[in-house]
């Protein structure tokens, strides 16, 4: 009986035909994009600079030479519309933001995923600190500015008790002081999510500025880049202006409150605001994938390598590229006809970026389930059934497999790590009657080095499982195809 075989890609494969999907390739982009001050489209180069340039480790400048030799990039252009709507999304991103000043510690995605955790435990800090009476209210330098009154009419001021009305308040400087060495991680973390913010005001007169009781005052929310610019003056025959800055400024909405007392932050209001700038940055990763990665065409149509077309059942993508599909499309499935996006692609709606699990209490407290990749895929309707796909003949009940078709799993390009151990579970549950093996697993690694996904493998299934799987062959490690050789001898 002939062995099927069924693909599982990771982020590795999309690597591995040098196509620039890596974190630190996402994020330099994007920054190229945040820092561009002229109106003007940006192609390939502009986006890469610093890889096109030299500017990088000797295996990134590699990797970007090959990526120029395999694709036509000449043709890739981001429109000024197109730059502008980026700029927008990026400026106002709390997680791009963080993530921007973190590229030395965060190096892959599952790194990035660990970050996002880290973030939200370290914010949980937040909400255990109570208040004091002085913690929230107006805590500017002064209580108003005054201009002299030359022209015997009122003096111009601004009161914080006039701007910040409402549902805005102060947090006090000295309640950031509480966290001592996380003191900056705080402030900058409500900061970047628009939790605290600076405002900046105006007052000026309406009317004649001459007096005679016919000048009134108005006040206006202005831009930094306004305000910085905006010269303060009390001329007896020019409009008066005054202007007056308001630090940690915060929406008493996210704040729980007791008769007139303001207690603490509200946790839930909190994380859900964070939660929004996920979606956020979702869009914008979504939006790169679909611009710059799928853009990226081939000078020449890949070969296919190795017997990729023999006995293919079906492809599993944890990538949110068409790389596979479009890299090659004359290979044909043998039960599904195309390739199934467990994590969603840049059709879905949504695609799946997140963490693995509520591993902390205080987040499980809070229910921020939000951020958790299964929640998502529950709520976005990616395709999650992975081996149990309806078209697939594999069936399991109670982790017994009943299927007789043996099949060969082979992992590209994927770390095994614990953000989707349900899946690698998935494949371990297949061989539970070891009487009647009928599936063996490969996994192919980046210049043939096993460490680091034997190690996750071990982390989730056991050492146990693994040694006798190994000893077995039911588990084997092999060098992934090396694609820029296999199309070079081809040449």
């Amino acid at each position: 009986m002939d062995t099927k075989r069924i693909f599982v890609l990771g982020n590795g494969f999309d690597l591995a035909h040098y196509l620039p999907t890596a974190y630190v390739h996402f994020m330099d982009a994007m920054m190229a994009v945040e820092s561009c001050k002229e109106e003007k489209e940006l192609g390939f180069d502009d986006l890469f600079q610093k890889y096109i340039a030299g500017e990088c480790s000797d295996r990134d400048e590699k990797f970007f030479s090959k990526t120029k030799e395999l694709y036509k990039t000449g043709d890739l252009r981001l429109s000024i519309d197109t730059v502008k709507d980026l700029q927008i999304k990026l400026k106002n991103n709390g997680w791009f933001q963080h993530f921007k000043h973190h590229l030395s510690d965060v190096d892959t995605w599952i790194d990035f995923e660990n970050e996002i955790e880290s973030l939200l435990v370290k914010t949980c800090d937040l909400f255990e600190m109570s208040f004091d009476d002085r913690t929230i209210g107006y805590f500017s330098d002064r209580f108003q500015i005054s201009l002299p009154n030359t022209s015997n009419s009122r003096n111009l001021t601004i009161k914080h008790t006039d701007v910040l009305a409402s549902n805005y308040r102060q947090v006090n400087q000295v309640f950031f002081d509480n966290f001592k060495l996380q003191k900056m991680f705080i402030q900058n973390t409500l900061i970047n999510f628009q939790l605290i913010s600076n405002m900046y005001y105006k007052a000026e007169d309406v009317h004649n500025p001459n007096g005679f009781g016919a000048s009134t005052i108005q006040y206006n929310e202005v831009l930094e880049e306004e305000f910085e610019g905006l010269q303060e003056r009390d001329l007896s025959y020019d409009r008066r202006v005054a202007k007056k800055s308001f630090r940690n400024v915060i929406d008493t909405n996210f704040l729980k409150k007791y008769s007139d007392k303001y207690l603490e932050f509200e946790g839930n209001k909190v994380l859900r605001q964070i939660l929004s700038h996920l979606d956020g940055f979702n869009d914008v990763f979504k939006m790169y994938i679909r611009l710059v990665v799928n853009k990226l065409k081939p000078i020449s149509e890949f070969i296919r390598f190795g017997d990729l077309n023999e006995n293919l059942q079906a492809i599993f993508t944890f990538n949110y590229s068409n790389s596979f599909e479009r890299l090659y499309p004359d290979v044909k499935l043998l039960s599904i006809d195309k390739v199934q996006y467990v994590h969603g692609s840049t059709n879905s709606r949504k695609i799946v970026l997140g963490i693995s699990d509520l591993d902390d209490e205080r987040l499980r407290k809070y229910k921020v389930y939000g951020f958790v990749k299964t929640h998502q895929k529950l709520i976005n309707d990616t395709d999650y059934q992975f081996l149990d796909h309806e078209d697939l003949n594999i069936k399991r009940v109670l982790g017994q497999s009943l299927n007789d078709m043996p099949y060969e799993i082979i992992f590209w390009g994927h770390s095994l790590a614990d953000s989707d151990a349900e899946y690698i579970k998935a494949v371990f549950e297949m061989n539970t009657d070891e009487k009647s093996p009928n599936v063996k697993l490969k996994v192919w690694c980046f210049q043939n080095d096993p460490h680091e996904p034997l190690a996750n493998l071990i982390h989730i299934v056991s050492k146990e499982v693994v040694e006798r799987w190994m000893k077995k062959r039911w588990l084997v490690f092999e060098a992934a195809p090396d694609i820029y050789a296999e199309n070079k001898k081809a040449e």
